[in-house]
């Protein structure tokens, strides 16, 4: 999220000339998505389990990371904005309103179920904790990459290891599913 919130606004103010309170709108409307998508997590959950719900969540996350490299669709697009804005939007989308929310949610229920009747306070300080230094931290590392090396490689960084994870995920699936049973 801090990686989009640093690149994915300054690509749209720069490359797509949207306007400052433009790009906030989208983003916003990406955030009350998320907040849907929060709400029905009730129904989500009846339809999926927790594992299922972080890999489809991390897999979209990853989905959005590629659509933000540009120099996977531009030679394909040429100079099309409206494309390029299509792009962005469905990156934003696929991130703020979709992959984010759901990836994050379903990774605190699996680690609630999976402490049992264990005390999880502590456990939540170290998520929320951790969030915030990741706010932090994460918009100033992605500023320095982006300037000395490129956007495009931030958000391949970011795509290779949510990938990874991703495959993790999947090989040893059986096991994360086994600690909530």
């Amino acid at each position: 999220i801090g990686c989009y919130e640093t690149l994915g606004v300054s690509y749209a103010e720069t490359n797509l000339q949207l306007s400052g309170p433009k790009t906030g709108m989208v983003v916003a409307g990406c955030g009350l998505l998320g907040v849907v998508f929060l709400l029905s997590f009730k129904a989500l959950g009846r339809l999926f389990d927790d594992v299922e719900l972080i890999l489809y969540g991390i897999g979209v996350m990853v989905l959005s990371c590629l659509l933000m490299i540009r120099g996977i669709w531009s030679p394909l697009i040429g100079n099309d904005d409206v494309d390029a804005y299509a792009i962005w939007l469905t990156a934003m989308i696929s991130m703020y309103g979709i992959g984010y929310p759901i990836g994050h949610t379903a990774v605190i229920g699996w680690f609630s179920k999976a402490m049992k009747n264990k005390p999880q306070g502590f456990l939540l300080g170290i998520f929320g904790s951790a969030g915030s230094l990741a706010r932090i931290v994460f918009p100033i590392v992605t500023g320095f990459v982006a300037t000395h090396f490129s956007a495009d490689a931030v958000f391949g960084v970011l795509a290779t290891l949510l990938g990874t994870t991703l495959a993790i995920l999947v090989v040893h699936r059986a096991a994360f599913r086994e600690a909530i049973a």
